[in-house]
């Protein structure tokens, strides 16, 4: 478990997922996003944790969850 701070950005790829920018540059691909986050540009500070994914059709972001 880590704490990230970033932005939440809509990713128009693969016809469209939510994710996070870390202030450090890194691409975060959240499995859960709350509806409440889900917008195009606001600051956030979450607790996540990786996750290893079988399969996705996103070639975007390292997979979270956000805790």
């Amino acid at each position: 478990m880590k704490t990230i701070t970033g932005k939440v950005v809509y990713v128009d790829l693969t016809g469209g997922f939510w994710g996070i920018i870390s202030k450090d540059g890194k691409n975060y691909r959240p499995t859960n996003l709350p509806h409440h986050l889900k917008e195009n540009g606001k600051n956030v500070s979450l607790k996540i944790k990786e996750v290893k994914e079988d399969f996705s059709i996103y070639m975007w972001g390292i997979p979270i969850e956000i805790l």
